[in-house]
């Protein structure tokens, strides 16, 4: 079975290779086109001398983007954790090993989202002070 269902997918990725060099097309580009790269970086460097934005106009645009990862992070742990709970305790001796495996990794992704979120505010924190 294994071996029909890879004879199936060669053939059908040779098809598609063949007909993909089939319908190539020409691309005829125009080489006279004058470009300068060295005043192109220039005024780029130029324009990039505007004054930064303020820190208290970044972090108001910032902080519901950092709430709504945090919820969406704790739902989903929330999630996670009760199907894990779930299982553990419908589970046979053998499958209870296998689940508290997975447990493990559970939390270390909760310390990981939580420890996340409060990194974030330490950083905002000692930003605030500076700006």
């Amino acid at each position: 079975m294994r071996k029909l269902f890879n004879k199936k997918f060669l053939i059908v990725l040779l098809a598609i290779s063949i007909i993909g060099t089939l319908f190539v097309s020409s691309v005829f580009a125009d080489t006279s086109v004058d470009v300068d790269p060295y005043n192109q970086a220039r005024e780029f460097i130029n324009n990039a001398d505007n004054p930064p934005v303020p820190f208290q106009k970044a972090w108001k645009d910032l902080k519901p983007i950092a709430e709504i990862v945090m919820g969406i992070g704790l739902v989903v742990l929330v999630c996670v954790g009760s199907i894990l709970g779930i299982k553990y305790m419908t589970a046979g001796v053998d499958d209870k090993a296998k689940v508290k495996q997975k447990l493990i990794w559970y939390c270390v992704a909760a310390a990981l989202v939580v420890g996340a979120t409060g990194i974030f505010n330490i950083v905002v924190d000692i930003a605030s002070m500076l700006a």
